[in-house]
C-alpha cells in the first residue's frame, strides 16, 4: 500500500478546488458548474501493469446495487420535452438569481457586524439545503422503487437536485470569498470543505447529462436506472464515453474516528485493484472533521471518482468515466441466420455492450438497425451499426434479445449479461471485504 506516502505527499484541500481535470465528457449543463465539482489531479505518472498472463483484461470493479438489494431497474431513451425543459430552466434560473441576491445583501450590509451575521446565516442556510436535498433524493428513489415514479420523472428529480447542488456550490465559493475578505472575521475552512464534499455527493455526471437532454441541449439518450434502499445507479454512453454514477446510502454511516486521507486511499485501492494497478495520477480531497473523503484516480482506461465514508471506511459513491475505445470485453455470444452473424461482446447490467453485425458470406460488416428488449417483450430501437457493423449500447438487467434487420434478413440473439464485478461482492456490499464473491472479467 502506498497510502502512508500519499498522506504525506498529497495536499489537504479544504475549500473549493483550484483547478480541474480535463473531463472525459461534459459533466453539467454549463462548464463552470462542472468545474467546481471536478477534482484536481497533480500527482506524477505511475507505472502501469500489463494484462494478466492469459492476455485478458482484468475487470474494472464498480460500485453497484447487489441483486438482492435492487428494487427496480429500467433502461429508457429520454427525449427533449418542452414542459420539463421549461420547468427545469425556470428552477435553475431562480437558483442563480437567489445567489446574486444573497451576495448583494452581504456586500451592501451597513456594518461589519451585520455583514458577519449575514455570512453566518447564509452558510447555515446552505447546510440546511444540503439536508433537504438529501431527503428529497431518498424520497424520489424510494418512490421510483415502488413504481410510483417513471424513470423519466426520477431522472428529472435527480437532475433538479444536481442543478441545485451545483448552484449551491457556486454560492459556497462566493461566500467563502466574502468571508475571507472580511477584516477580523473568518469561517472555518473545514466547514466550507465539508459543504463542498456533501454537495459533490448530491451531483453527478449522469444526472447532469439528463438535465442537458431535458433542456434540449443534448440529443436523446438511453439511460440505465436502478434503485435500491437509499441507493441509485445511473449509466449512460455520451460522446464516446461510458459514464457511471452510483450512490449507496447503506454504506454511509459517518462519524468515523481517526480516519485519515491515507485510510481513504487504502480503502479505494482495496475496492478497485485493477484501477490501482493502471493508475496514472491521483488526488485526495478531505479533512479530519469530514464524514467523507473524495479520492480521484485517473488510469489507463478512464477515471474514477470515489467517495469514502469515514464510519464504514467504504466507498459509498462513485463516478466512473470509461472511453468506449478503452473498454475491454472478454465474453461474447453470437447467432447466425439469413446470412447474418450478430455478436454481443457482453458486460454486466448497466455496463456497455458492443454489438457487431457481419455477413456470413464474406465476413464484411453490415450496416443495419438494431433493437433491444426483454425476451418475448417489447423491443426498442437502439441505433444502426454503421459502416463498421458495430454499435455500443447499455446492457439491460436480465436476459435480453437483440434483433438485426437487413432487408429481408433477420437475426435474433438472446444475451445473458455477465456478473457485475462489484467492489464488495454480489451478496451484500455492507459485509466485510473478505466475503467478496468471484468476479467475472467484464469491463
Amino acid at each position: 500500500m502506498r497510502a502512508a506516502a500519499l498522506s504525506l505527499a498529497l495536499l489537504l484541500v479544504l475549500s473549493a478546488v483550484a483547478g480541474a481535470v480535463p473531463a472525459l465528457g461534459a459533466d453539467a449543463p454549463n462548464a463552470s458548474a462542472s468545474d467546481s465539482l471536478e477534482p484536481v489531479s497533480a500527482s506524477p505518472p505511475l507505472q502501469v501493469s500489463p494484462p494478466n498472463e492469459t492476455g485478458e483484461a482484468s475487470p474494472i470493479n464498480v460500485l453497484g446495487i447487489p441483486p438482492n438489494a435492487a428494487t427496480r431497474s429500467s433502461l429508457k431513451t429520454e427525449y427533449v420535452e418542452l414542459g420539463s425543459g421549461l420547468a427545469f430552466g425556470s428552477r435553475t434560473a431562480e437558483g442563480r438569481l437567489e445567489t446574486t441576491a444573497v451576495v448583494e445583501r452581504i456586500e451592501s450590509a451597513g456594518t461589519a457586524d451585520r455583514r458577519q451575521q449575514y455570512l453566518l446565516q447564509e452558510v447555515s442556510t446552505i447546510e440546511q439545503r444540503v439536508i433537504t436535498l438529501r431527503t428529497r433524493q431518498q424520497q424520489a428513489v424510494a418512490a421510483y422503487g415502488r413504481d410510483e415514479l417513471t424513470p423519466r420523472r426520477l431522472l428529472y428529480e435527480l437532475a433538479v437536485i444536481d442543478a441545485e447542488a451545483r448552484e449551491l456550490q457556486q454560492r459556497r465559493d462566493r461566500l467563502q470569498g466574502l468571508a475571507d475578505s472580511t477584516p477580523g472575521f473568518s469561517i472555518s475552512s473545514s466547514r466550507f470543505g465539508n459543504i463542498e464534499l456533501e454537495l459533490n455527493t448530491l451531483a453527478g455526471p449522469v444526472r447532469g447529462h439528463a438535465a442537458s437532454v431535458l433542456n434540449g441541449e443534448a440529443e436523446s439518450t438511453r439511460f440505465f436506472v436502478q434503485s435500491g434502499d437509499d441507493s441509485v445507479e445511473l449509466a449512460v454512453i455520451r460522446d464516446g464515453t461510458y459514464v457511471r454514477e452510483v450512490y449507496r446510502g447503506p454504506l454511509r454511516v459517518g462519524n468515523g474516528e481517526s480516519f485519515t486521507l491515507g485510510d481513504a486511499v487504502n480503502a479505494t485501492e482495496q475496492a478497485y485493484p485493477t484501477i490501482t494497478a493502471l493508475r496514472l495520477r491521483d488526488d485526495v480531497v478531505g479533512n479530519p472533521e469530514s464524514d467523507s473523503t473524495r479520492v480521484t484516480i485517473e488510469h489507463e482506461r478512464g477515471r474514477l471518482v470515489a467517495f469514502v465514508d469515514s464510519g464504514s471506511e467504504r466507498v459509498f459513491k462513485e463516478y466512473q468515466y470509461r472511453p468506449i475505445d478503452r473498454v475491454r470485453t472478454t465474453s461474447a455470444t453470437s447467432a447466425i441466420k439469413d446470412g447474418l452473424e450478430l455478436t454481443a461482446h457482453r458486460t454486466y447490467p448497466g455496463g456497455p455492450v458492443r454489438l457487431q453485425l457481419n455477413s456470413t458470406e464474406n465476413d464484411e460488416p453490415v450496416d443495419a438497425q438494431l433493437t433491444v428488449g426483454p425476451a418475448g417483450g417489447r423491443s426498442s430501437v437502439v441505433g444502426r451499426t454503421g459502416g463498421d457493423g458495430s454499435l455500443w449500447t447499455l446492457t439491460p438487467s436480465g436476459t435480453y434479445q437483440v434483433t438485426a434487420i437487413d432487408g429481408s434478413s433477420v437475426v435474433v440473439l438472446s444475451v445473458e449479461p455477465t456478473s457485475t464485478p462489484f467492489v464488495y461482492g454480489e451478496v451484500n456490499e455492507s459485509a466485510p471485504q473478505d466475503g467478496m464473491g468471484t468476479m467475472t472479467p467484464s469491463g
